[in-house]
Parts: C-alpha cells; structure tokens; sequence
C-alpha cells in the first residue's frame, strides 16, 4: 500500500508528464509551421481598388500600430537568433 506522500510525488510526476508531453507537442507544432512559412511567399502584393462613398476614418488605431511594431520587434530578434 501506498503512502500519501507517495501518492502525492506520483501525482506530481504525472502532471510533469503532462507537461513535457504538451511542451513536446508544442515544439513538434512550431516545427511544422516553420516549415509551412519557409515554403510560402514571404510578401503578397494586392492591389485592391474600393469606392467609398461615406466618410470613414480608415486610418489605423494607434494601439493597433504599437502591436503590430512590437510583434515586427519580435519576429526580428526570433529571426536573429535562428
């Protein structure tokens, strides 16, 4: 019979597992997308004509660019250390 401090390390070792199983899934993910953008065109131009008839701001949100500058910053630093 088990103790209940063994039962609590086994139960700790299995959340590990867990763990590392989902981490290894993760990687195995990262892998393949990896692999999918190596073989997409890094840049699609469209041209795109619209006719707009009412008077909308389409200027892009200020939290919106910060995001998109801080995610720029981070591809590029991921793409250094490759």
């Amino acid at each position: 019979m088990t103790s209940k401090k063994q039962e609590a390390v086994d139960q700790l070792w299995d959340k590990y597992r867990k763990a590392l199983e989902m981490l290894d899934d993760a990687l195995l993910e990262n892998e393949q997308l990896k692999t999918e953008l190596m073989e997409k065109p890094k840049e699609i131009e469209v041209e795109k004509i619209v006719e707009v008839e009412a008077d909308i701001n389409l200027d892009t949100p200020e939290s919106i660019a910060e995001l998109e500058k801080k995610i720029e910053q981070k591809l590029a630093a991921n793409g250094q250390q490759e």
